[in-house]
Parts: structure tokens; sequence; C-alpha cells
């Protein structure tokens, strides 16, 4: 008979196999071997962030699965986080202690860290027990040089070339230490070997060429760089090093079109595509840097970092009403992100609302206290309002989280200079010269510090420097023309000025260098001829019209000058210098509403500008409005609450015009703290305590501002109502008529005849 059902599995066969397949599924060994199979696949790929998801799945299995650790330390070293491969390599060597390779790459993190010692101890461990591991002997020698020990650094460096002669490392390890020896030469030659026995790494032609740079030797320095960027084109850093080259050698241009050639060919990596734009800030060139990031923003709108930096661009080129809606945007996405809260306030320090901006960048400190911006831009909130302590606390602040912020030592260097600490300017010269060798600013002001301590060479030494490091500039020209001026070395000084023209025909500095030495020697004529030649020769030139109308002005031709400064303002209707000058013009010549329309609108471009509040405020006190002259005082204070000038003009309006006396004294007092040795401030202190009733301490307030304007005829009246309420008829007699002998015919005068028939009635 026929069997049925044939193709029927025995059922203990099928649930042997069905057993078997589960427990293979199931088996940890099996699963953990899977996920590191995953992981070393997407690594060879260069997928990272997902290989980094794999082992992490085996370790989660097996956490002491060793070569998971080891893969996972791997990924983080290649995305260039230490401190997590640093934590896995340290957890591979304890369970391997005999993984070789695990301990020398810990050496390196270690030597990379500056812990020589430690790096040192690695090397020498794995030595020990393996003394023909080349790569621990390259570890050794690199620790032994970071220690200082070179000539034992050179033989065991040379030991690992021996150890293996066809390893490109082995050499560039080699002649890396050889330039710290100085044996350049050899150092040469060990470089060219390892880029022979490996042509396609980058790091033997990167370190040629760095070498080269430092020599000079521009043309193989580039070929270098060339070769390095033809072996990695998409690496956007390499097109960078090629460009500062080209700057170095004042190739300005070339550098421009090697960032602008990276941009074009490297659309989509943020590293190339802002480069570009990165230049052109470095260079202090704001409005290309402005146009790019426009641009950029347009091609890449969901850069969220493209986009703040567009936004800080506007407000850096104080374009408010753009800047807005865009800060606004960006607030509404993340109404918490520092960064988008450090741009808030400085839109808020531009409209002049500083307690807010406080406000503003405190909370964003608050989540984020490491932002160093944040405290940078607290500084400048803080020295706004007249606190400079907690402004320079700020900006120490800022240095600390990031000691090459340029901005920061700068403030605080600004804040050196007003308190005439030349010693400490020195010391902040010197920082701004080791974090940022290629910018002028630290020499500049290491130079100014030396001029002032007494120091002439060392300055000298400073600006030589800055010309042989900018030769086509005319700022170190122009330095050193002021320096020789500082010396009385007029000669020397007119050469100076002229060579730096001569490297730069549109060098502001340098024509008015020119122009001041031309004064100096009594030479007006000369002065203004030059700076016809430089308008004829660029007249579209805004700076070189405000030069004319300043020297027109030291030439005491005012008319003349008014015809410069309006045609600076043709060219640029926002420019405040020009606006301020021409309203002091108007203003001395009695055109007393035309000044004050310039000054308004000059308070529209600079308003966080105290000097135009205050001259609007006395303009204004002078037709009689004195209501809003307070307003404009008002405003000042609120922007700098201790500024002694706004404190004493406010207290003066408020005791001429009924207001709080209480108010007015504590302004005069700041007011007089502020200005020590100016008359007003006196009369002022003496005026608000007049009004408090305390007349015997404001008598001698007023005694003090007549021996230092004794013919202040506002002065005299003020002592003279003071002596009659001290009931001392015969002083204020005489204050009175002493008002009458120098002008009778004044309105002060009138008032001083009507107080002398009170006096005399009494």
């Amino acid at each position: 008979m026929a069997r049925k059902h044939s193709w029927l599995f025995p059922l203990g066969l099928l649930l042997t196999l069905f057993g078997l397949g589960v427990g293979c599924n199931r088996d940890p060994t099996v699963r953990k071997q899977k996920f590191l199979e995953q992981g070393n696949h997407d690594f060879d790929q260069g997928k990272f962030p997902e290989a980094i998801i794999f082992y992490g799945r085996a370790l989660q299995i097996d956490p002491r699965f060793a070569e998971a650790h080891h893969k996972l330390a791997h990924c983080y070293l290649k995305q260039g986080n230490w401190a997590p491969a640093y934590r896995e390599l340290s957890r591979t060597v304890e369970l391997e202690p005999q993984n070789w390779q695990a301990q020398t790459e810990l050496g390196q993190i270690l030597l990379a860290a500056g812990k020589g010692q430690e790096a040192k101890d690695r090397a020498l461990l794995v030595l020990r027990s393996n003394p023909r591991y080349t790569d621990a002997q390259v570890l050794l020698s690199g620790a032994d040089a970071a220690l200082g020990n070179i000539k034992e650094a050179l033989q065991e460096a040379q030991e690992a070339v021996q150890m293996a002669p066809d390893r490109s490392s082995s050499y560039l390890n080699l002649g890396t230490i050889q330039l710290r020896a100085k044996q350049n030469e050899n150092a040469e030659a060990s470089l060219k070997q390892a880029e022979s026995l490996d042509p396609t790494s980058i790091l033997p032609p990167m370190t040629l060429g760095n070498y080269y740079h430092q020599q000079k030797r521009w043309g193989d320095a580039e070929e270098e760089y060339k070769s390095a960027i033809r072996i990695a084109p998409k690496n956007s850093m390499l097109r960078a090093t090629l460009a500062r080259l080209y700057l170095d050698q004042g190739q300005d241009a070339l550098a421009e079109s090697t960032l602008t050639e990276a941009k074009q060919q490297l659309k989509d990596d943020r590293g190339a595509y802002q480069l570009l734009g990165d230049y052109y800030i470095a260079r202090g060139e704001t409005s290309k840097a402005l146009e790019e990031f426009r641009s950029l923003h347009v091609e890449h709108p969901d850069d969220v970092q493209v986009f703040k930096l567009y936004v800080q661009l506007l407000l850096l080129s104080h374009k408010v009403d753009e800047a807005k809606p865009l800060l606004d945007e960006i607030v509404k996405k993340s109404p918490r992100d520092p960064e988008a809260l450090v741009l808030k306030a400085q839109l808020q320090l531009q409209q002049v609302k500083i307690d807010e901006s406080i406000q503003t960048l405190q909370q964003a400190l608050k989540s984020a206290p490491d932002n160093a911006m944040g405290h940078y831009q607290l500084g400048l909130a803080y020295r706004l309002k007249g606190n400079s302590a907690q402004a320079e606390s700020e900006f120490h602040e800022a240095t600390v989280l990031r000691p090459n912020m340029v901005e920061a030592w700068q403030a605080l260097a600004g804040g050196a200079i007003h308190r005439g600490d030349w010693r400490t300017l020195e010391t902040y010269g010197e920082q701004l010269k080791t974090i940022a060798p290629r910018n002028p600013e630290g020499y500049l002001l290491h130079a100014s510090a030396r001029i002032n301590q007494g120091d002439a060479a060392a300055a000298e030494a400073d600006l030589n420097h800055l010309i042989q490091m900018a030769p086509q500039s005319a700022l170190g020209y122009v330095k050193l023309g002021q320096l020789r001026v500082a010396q009385k070395r007029f000669d020397d000084a007119e050469k100076m000025y002229r060579e730096g023209l001569s490297r730069d025909p549109n060098s502001l500095d340098a024509a008015q260098g020119l122009v001041d030495l031309y004064f100096r020697r009594n030479k007006p004529a000369v002065a203004l001829r030059i700076l016809q030649e430089r308008i004829a020769h660029d007249p579209g030139n805004v700076g070189l019209y405000l030069l004319q109308g300043e020297a027109l002005l030291e030439a005491k031709q005012p008319t003349e000058a008014t015809v410069s400064f309006k045609r600076a303002l043709e060219l640029d209707r926002q420019n405040v210098p020009a606006l301020i000058l021409l309203a002091r013009i108007e203003s001395s010549q009695g055109e007393i509403d035309q000044a004050i329309a310039n000054y308004r609108q000059a308070l529209t471009a600079a308003p966080t500008n105290i000097s135009i509040y205050l001259s609007l405020g006395t303009l204004l006190e002078s037709k009689g409005n004195w209501q809003e002259a307070q307003t404009f005082y008002e405003k000042a204070l609120a922007i700098q609450p201790e500024d002694a000038l706004a404190a004493n003009n406010l207290a003066y309006v408020m005791l001429e015009h009924g207001g709080s006396v209480n108010v007015a004294l504590t302004l005069a007092q700041t007011a007089r703290r502020g200005l020590p040795n100016l008359p007003n401030a006196a009369d002022t202190l003496g005026w608000a305590y007049y009004h408090n009733a305390a007349y015997s301490v404001a008598a001698p307030l007023f005694v003090e501002a007549l021996k230092r304007s004794p013919n202040n005829l506002t002065y005299h009246f003020h002592l003279g109502l003071t002596y009659q309420k001290l009931k001392d008829p015969a002083r204020a007699r005489a204050e009175f008529e002493t008002i009458i002998g120098l002008d009778p015919k004044s309105p002060i005068a009138e008032e001083a005849r009507r107080a002398l028939k009170e006096v005399s009635a009494s």
C-alpha cells in the first residue's frame, strides 16, 4: 500500500530544527557579532553615527565586548570627539591589556592633550612587552619631544624608521622632530621620503607646505598645498590654508579667488561655502560679508548658523529694520536659544534699550553660562551704562571662556587706554599678538603702551614687524610716522606718511598724518593742497571731505569747511561726524534751528552717542525749550547713568524750572564726582544746596567756581543770593555790584539791581 502524506517531516525532527533556529536567533554571541559586523560595514563607508548605534547595541548585549569598545573608540576618533574616544579606549585596554594598538592610541590622545609624561609611560608599557611595535616607538619619540627631550626624541624617531623603513608615518614623525631640533635640511628630506612612501596621504605635503610657508618659500609651499588639495579635493580646510598663503604674500585677489573656487566646487559643504564670507569678516569688510551671507541664506535657507551670521552682520551694519523681522523669526522658532537671545540683546542695544538688553543677556547666560559672546555683549551693555567695573568683569569672563576672543581683549585694551594704564595695555597687546599674530591690533596696542612708557625702541620693533607682516598696507608706515612725530623727527615722519600713501593711495590715515604734520610746521596751505590733490584723485571718498573740512576749520575757514561737510553728506547722508561738525559750525554762526536739525539726523544714525543728546539739549535750552532739553538729558542718562555732563545739565534745568530739588541734588553730586575741576559742576552743586536751604554748604562751592572763572556773572549772582540768605548783606552787595560793573547791560545785571535794592532795604 502506498504511504500517505510522505511530504510531512517527522514531528521530532521538525521540533529539533525549529529549536535550533530559535536558539541561533537568541544566542547572545551570534547577535553581538552580527551588530559588530553591521557597525564595521557602516564604518567602512564613513557612516560613523550609524556605526556607533550598532556598536552600542553589541555592547548592550555584552558590556565586556572589547572589540566593540575599540571600534566605538575609532568612530569617536574619526568624529574628533576625544573624550568619549578616550573613555572607550580606556575600557578596551582594561578588558584587553595586551591590545597594543589601543594602548598606543590611548597614549596618542594623552599626547595631544599635552600630557607628555603619561603618553611616554603608555609607550614604554607597550614597548616593554613588544619592543618592535613601531607605533609605540613613534609615540615615545613624540612624547619625549613634547617633554623637551629633543636628543632622545631624535634617536627614538630614527629607531622607529629602522623598525619600519617602508612606513610613511615613521618618516613624517622623524621630520617633525627634526624641525623642532632646527635640523631643517634633514627634516625636509625626511618629509619628502614620507610623501613618496604614501602619495595618498595629505599629512606629508601639508607638513612640508607649512615648513616652506614659515621659511617664506612661497612657490614650494604653494605646490605642496595644491598637492594636498589634489589628494583630498573635498577638504575645505586645505583651500583655506592655501588662501592664507596668498594673504601672507599680499596676494589678496588670489586668496579671494581660491575661496570663491572652494565655494563653487563644494556647494553642499558648509565648511567650504562659508569660507569666503568668513574671510570678509576677518578682514573687516563688513559690506562684502553682508552681501555674501545674504546670498548664502538664500542658497541655504535651512542653515541656521548662516542665518544667524547674516542677522549678526545686519546688526553690525546698523540695519536694524532689516534685522528685526529675521531675528523675530529665529527667536520664534527657538525662544530659549542662547545665541538667538544674544542677537536679540544686540538689537536692543542698537535701539538704546540698554536695560532690556541686559535682562535678555542675563537670561541667555542663565541657560548658557559658558557663552563667551554673551558675556562680551553684556560687557558692552554695562559700558554703555557707564558701569566700567562690571563691563570689565564681563570682558574678562569672555576671555576666560574663549581665550582667543579678539574682540574681548580689544575691549579690555580700550579700558586700559581710557585709564592710562599702559602696563596693563602692554599685557593685552602681548596677548593679542599671541592669539592673533596676523592681526595688526596687538602690535599697535603694544607699540602704544611702550611709547607711553618711554620705550620708543620697543615700539619701533613692533611697528617694523607690522610692516614686514603686511608690506602692502599703509598702516605700519602711518604708525611709524606718528612715532617719528612724537620724537620730533618731522622729516622722517613725512617720509613714512608718503611711503604709506605709495602703498595705499586711498589711506585716510596717511593723508591725515601728512596734513597734521604740515599744520604742526605752520604750513596750512600745503596741507590743504595735499587734500585737494587726494580729492581730485578720489572724488567719491567721503573721508577725504571730512579731513578737508576739519583742516579748513583748523585754518579758521568755517565757510569753506561747511562746503566740505555738505559734500560729504551728499555722498553719505547718514555720516555722523559730518553731521556733528556741520551742526557745530551752524551753532557757532547762530543758525540754531539748522544745527538742531542736523543733530537730530545724526541721532537717528548714532542713537547711543551721548554727546549728541547733550548738544541738542544745550541748543534747545538756548531757545527756551527747556522741556525737550530735559528729555534729551534724561535719555542721555538712561544710556549712561553716571555721565557727569548730562547729570549736571539735567540738575540745573530741574532747579531752574521747579523740578525735584532732592533729585537735582543727587544729579549735581554725580556731576561733581565726575567733573571735580569744572567750575560749572561746582556752581550746579552749590545751586542745588541753595534750593535745599543748605546755604553754608553752598557758599564755598560758588567761591570755588569763581576762583576758576572769576568773571562769570551767574556764579557771582548765586553767591550774592547765598550771602543774602546767610544774613551777610555786605558780601551780598559786593557780589551784585560786581555783576553790574562787569556787564551793566546784561539781563542778569537787572536781576542784580533788584537784589541790591532788597539788600539795601533790609
